[in-house]
């Protein structure tokens, strides 16, 4: 058996396309053939499972969710959580630079999405209703495992994540473009897929990784994995091969 693991946005779906058909029909083969396949993604559970409804034959058999804190099996069973201690969610919502932002902000709980109430005009651009919440109540929320901020720039994501760490050692700063997902320091997808194999039993004779930009740089690395024609030149020069598509890369490895 091998596993095979996905980035979503613009590796398993280019960049506001629909999962190619090809990309479904490669993913049928590989579990036809015995082994297992997932995404593994930035996006929360409920942001992940409102884009494969869309997808009636695709059938993960796990999902590794906001870059790795949360791990659920294809009932959707929770196998991980990596929640951020209330002290810390209090915390980080009273630094300056994130209570003062002007940015647009989400904070995720393991089942749900919410937006922070920053006076951001911007839109996330996600088509998924969200409740707003007062930095207040976010403070009060439970099971929160991640809290994501939308910059003007990818050198504004760089800075804001290096003073957000600086306060908060405990945190990483998970850049997706310009794109900022802050989770405990071992919600990564690297760890979250050694999580994966180790709470799901699985002994995997290979495992496999696709991704394309810097959030999954880590798993890249570990797993000697790979990325897809889209990607940055960062990205190709770090994978151990380069792929029109995440089905191409299944059906090499059949």
């Amino acid at each position: 058996m091998k596993l095979a693991a996905t980035d979503f946005d613009g590796t398993f779906a280019p960049h506001r396309q629909p999962v190619p058909a090809s990309n479904i029909e490669a993913v049928a083969k590989w579990q036809a053939a015995g082994n297992k396949f997932g995404i593994c993604t930035g996006r929360g559970l409920s942001l992940i499972e409102f884009e494969l409804r869309k997808y009636p034959a695709l059938h993960p058999d796990y999902l590794v969710c906001n870059n790795g804190a949360v791990i659920v099996n294809d009932k959707r069973e929770f196998l991980s959580s990596l929640c951020f201690a209330e002290t810390l969610v209090k915390g980080m919502l009273r630094l300056p630079l994130i209570r003062q932002t002007k940015n647009p902000m989400r904070l995720l709980t393991e089942t749900d999405m919410y937006l922070l109430d920053t006076g951001s005009s911007i839109e996330f651009g996600l088509v998924i209703p969200m409740e707003t919440l007062t930095f207040e109540r976010a403070a009060s929320m439970e099971k929160v495992v991640q809290l994501s901020m939308r910059c003007e720039s990818v050198e504004e994501a760089e800075a804001v994540t290096a003073e957000v760490t600086k306060a908060f050692p405990e945190v990483i700063g998970n850049i997706n473009r310009n794109y900022i997902d802050f989770n405990l320091k071992d919600a990564n997808k690297r760890d979250g897929l050694r999580r994966l194999r180790e709470v799901s039993g699985w002994q995997p004779e290979e495992t496999l990784f696709i991704g394309d930009d810097q959030n999954d740089l880590p798993a890249v690395k570990y797993f000697h994995g790979y990325t897809v024609e889209t990607a940055e030149p960062f990205m190709k020069e770090a994978a151990a091969a380069v792929y029109p598509s995440v089905g191409d890369m299944l059906l090499a490895h059949l």
